[in-house]
């Protein structure tokens, strides 16, 4: 996985400040301390992974328990479905 979601505090078109969730490449997430991270998908946990010494592995976002119905982890069966135990999936996420 390439992309995840963060809340983090974001600007709104009438100036505006607001917590949201927001879709952000791997690269970005593993420069926030601490973030609050999400499957921009299935709304799972999400764990941050950097990558192998050799660079055969990239930085990447891992599903903390495999969902089989994510096409953003590495077990997709074909059904899109939310995690077990999404974070806040009623609240959308604001694009890259």
């Amino acid at each position: 996985m390439q992309i995840v979601d963060v809340k983090q505090f974001v600007s709104t078109a009438d100036g505006s400040r607001r917590y949201a969730w927001k879709t952000i490449p791997i690269g970005e997430a593993l420069k926030i301390a601490e973030p609050r991270l999400r499957c921009p998908e299935c709304k799972g946990i999400i764990a941050l992974r950097r990558r192998s010494e050799d660079g055969a592995v990239p930085n990447r976002g891992e599903h903390r328990a495999k969902n089989r119905g994510c096409s953003l982890g590495d077990c997709f069966d074909g059904v899109k479905r939310l995690a077990a135990n999404p974070i806040e999936p009623d609240e959308d996420s604001i694009g890259e």
